[in-house]
């Protein structure tokens, strides 16, 4: 092929490239952690401190829900490679936002590569490059699930990695060997994405490759399987979900809760954007039409996530009106192939219509389904775009910055809800952030300081996001008001919601103005009693 022939594939790879880095790098350190990347970036912090992922960061400790995840006062619930990871980043550039967020959005890059390769390797002509375009940069949540301080972007990376390595035919013995190790790195990334994988892969090899491929030999399943096995039992020692008290949780999720989930994790797979509904619709015409096998593949990959999400989560229903998507994940790669083989079967040579309606259906409400409840045409990719161009305002940064200025180092600070004291923990770490824990009989809380239990002692200060205020300052008044009462010293006229997180029926994209008082953020002071 000479070079005129390649040129439209070179600009189309460049462009892939170049957007692609906007997209995952752009302002990456702009908004404070939130905290479930918070919650990441302590237990980093414990690892530079202690080489393990302690409890106890600095004078504070990281034990949310009242110490679910701990064991012996270190972390045993959270998978650890993310972790260790956002360590390494730290120590090489500094504790902060943009090098917590920094690996995982090189592992953005590095899955971009990974999926280049693989259409490179499957001989996709360049409409296919084309319309892979198209459905890349318009596919937002691609991005911001790879712009985060958590495991998405290790979890959505080492997934990918093992799809293109079953791909390539797993023939020799080292890409077996270095299926197993990436498989290891992907179960310490997060379990649950481990096994949808795994059964992604086995069910594939099952219905369309066996015939083509035949049964693997002994030796080859052991080549596969052992390396991952035996690296990861001493690992389960150590940390492991059975082994901490979250696993109480487990045994609360009903049958009943089961079907809900089932329902919520498909409806939400198109709500949040991973897959645009519309894909869905074009791939059962496109394969009506073609009867093309391939189009099946990712479908059946879809539904295997939804089923074991829906089967293994612990995630309760009574405190939730959503599925956790962030779990499923992999049906972004799934999702994009599906639209890429659709699209191409449904418009064939027609370059410029494919690219037209591709960008129409994965890239605007159309496409979604939301245009039917949103007035006007909207597009999710062009309001990235301008958010990244425009940052918005977020709740963390202000109260960090409020805290580090005007408390007293060693000063307690009570924070509702209590989810949201996490990223001021890491930002504003010069305060003790208070009433964390409620079981004090449990022995591994022996010798903690009384301010860490809930109700034994008044903290100095208390920081309120939206609302809470209607709760809280009463409960302090009846515990503690005969001999302090709060005193407002800060009022932030900043929405308490931080609407930045990856799930798209949960960002705003732009700031939200602040019309009503009590949507702020208030800050007291204790006093003494008058």
């Amino acid at each position: 092929m000479s070079f005129a022939q390649k040129k439209p594939r070179f600009f189309l790879t460049a462009l892939i490239l170049v957007l692609g880095s906007c997209f995952l790098f752009a302002h990456l350190g702009t908004y404070a952690l939130w905290d479930d990347e918070a919650e990441t970036a302590l237990g980093a912090k414990g690892v530079l401190a202690t080489g393990d992922t302690t409890a106890l960061i600095g004078k504070n400790i990281d034990a949310r829900r009242g110490g679910i995840n701990l064991r012996n006062m270190a972390d045993r619930l959270t998978p650890p490679l993310p972790t260790y990871i956002t360590a390494f980043s730290f120590k090489l550039g500094g504790e902060n936002a943009f090098f917590a967020r920094l690996p995982f959005a090189v592992f953005g890059l590095l899955s971009i590569l990974l999926l280049l390769r693989l259409l490179r390797r499957t001989g996709a002509s360049t409409n296919q490059l084309a319309l892979f375009a198209v459905v890349l940069i318009c596919n937002v949540s691609f991005f911001l699930y790879f712009r985060q301080d958590r495991y998405y972007g290790a979890a959505l990376f080492f997934g990918i990695a093992l799809g293109c390595l079953y791909l390539d035919g797993l023939q020799s013995v080292r890409s077996r060997i270095l299926y197993s190790l990436v498989s290891l790195l992907l179960f310490f990334s997060h379990p649950i994405i481990f096994v949808q994988a795994q059964g992604i892969i086995a069910l594939d090899w099952l219905i369309f490759e066996r015939a083509r491929r035949g049964l693997p030999s002994l030796r080859q399943l052991l080549e596969l399987s052992v390396p991952c096995v035996l690296l990861a039992t001493p690992c389960l020692m150590v940390w492991n979900p059975f082994l901490v008290k979250s696993k109480e949780y487990l045994a609360q999720v009903t049958l009943s809760d089961r079907v809900t989930l089932l329902w919520w994790n498909i409806r939400d797979l198109f709500a949040g954007e991973l897959v645009p509904f519309s894909v869905m619709i074009c791939a059962l015409l496109a394969y009506t039409m073609s009867k093309n096998r391939n189009i099946l593949r990712p479908l059946l990959g879809l539904a295997v996530i939804v089923l074991v999400t829906s089967l293994v989560t612990y995630q309760r229903v009574s405190v939730t009106s959503c599925a956790d998507i962030r779990y499923d994940i992999l049906a972004i790669p799934l999702g994009m192939a599906l639209a890429v083989i659709s699209f191409s079967e449904l418009f064939g040579r027609q370059r410029i219509l494919g690219i037209a309606a591709a960008f129409l259906l994965v890239g605007t409400n159309l496409g979604s389904g939301k245009i039917l409840f949103q007035p006007g045409l909207d597009s999710l990719p062009l309001r990235f775009s301008g958010e990244l161009m425009n940052p918005m305002e977020e709740p963390y940064t202000p109260v960090a910055t409020w805290i580090s200025q005007n408390v007293p180092e060693g000063s307690s600070i009570l924070v509702e809800p209590d989810y949201m004291m996490y990223p001021l923990m890491f930002h504003a770490p010069n305060a003790v952030y208070a009433w964390q824990l409620t079981d004090a009989a449990d022995p591994q809380f022996a010798g903690v300081a009384p301010i860490h239990f809930m109700g034994r002692e008044a903290p100095d200060y208390v920081v309120l996001f939206g609302p809470s205020t209607q709760t809280m300052l009463p409960r302090l008044l009846t515990l503690f008001g005969s001999a302090w009462r709060y005193l407002e010293v800060a009022h932030l006229n900043v929405l308490w919601k931080d609407t930045y997180r990856p799930e798209i029926f949960w960002r705003s994209f732009q700031t939200i103005p602040l019309q009503d008082p009590s949507q702020g953020i208030s800050i007291y002071k204790k006093i003494p009693a008058a």
